[in-house]
C-alpha cells in the first residue's frame, strides 16, 4: 500500500520532523511587550518569548492560574479551549492560525478586542530554535484582550486589524 500525498490541508510536512515550532522574535519586537505568563511554554530557556513566568506542559497551564499580561500561543489541538481561558483571563495576546471557517474562529474574534490578520506567512522556528521551517499550511492571526495589548497589536504593524466595537 502506498502513503498518501499530503493533502496540503494540514499542517504537517513530509520535509519536516520537527513537531515543536517557535514565535519568531521579530513577532515580538513588532509587539514590544513583555509579559507576565506564558501558558504555554516548552520552558522559558528553550522559548523566544519575553514572558516573566511560564507553565510548561507539566504544568498544565491551562488548569493553573493566570496572571498579569499574558502570551499564548496554543497547542492546536484544543485552540478554542485556550482561548476561552484568555477571554475569561482579559489581558493577553494570542497567536494561531487564522483559520475563519472554524467555529472556535467566530467565538474568539467576537470577544477579542483586537483581530489582527498578519500579513504573509510567519516562518517559525524549529525545535532545535535554529532552523526556521518553509511556509506553514495558513496564515496567522493575533487575538489581543485588554486595553495594553490591544493597542501593541493595532501598533504593531504586523496585519490588518480589527477593532470590536
Amino acid at each position: 500500500m502506498t502513503k498518501p500525498k499530503p493533502s496540503g490541508f494540514t499542517h504537517e510536512s513530509p520535509k519536516s520532523k520537527s513537531i515543536s515550532w517557535y514565535t519568531p522574535p521579530e513577532i515580538f519586537d513588532a509587539l514590544n511587550l513583555i509579559y507576565d505568563l506564558d501558558p504555554c511554554s516548552p520552558g522559558l530557556d528553550k522559548s523566544f518569548v519575553p514572558a516573566i513566568a511560564c507553565y510548561t506542559e507539566a504544568d498544565d497551564g491551562l488548569t493553573s492560574p493566570w496572571h498579569g499580561l499574558t502570551w499564548v500561543n496554543p497547542p492546536y489541538d484544543d485552540t478554542r479551549t485556550w482561548l476561552r481561558k484568555l477571554a475569561e483571563h482579559g489581558s493577553g495576546v494570542a497567536l494561531v492560525f487564522a483559520r475563519t471557517d472554524t467555529a472556535w474562529f467566530h467565538e474568539a474574534a467576537a470577544t477579542a478586542d483586537v483581530v489582527c490578520f498578519i500579513s504573509g506567512r510567519i516562518r517559525f522556528y524549529q525545535g532545535d530554535m535554529v532552523t526556521r521551517g518553509g511556509s506553514p499550511g495558513a496564515g496567522s492571526m493575533l487575538l489581543a484582550y485588554g486595553t495594553e495589548a490591544a493597542d501593541a497589536v493595532r501598533q504593531s504593524g504586523l496585519g490588518m486589524c480589527f477593532t470590536r466595537s
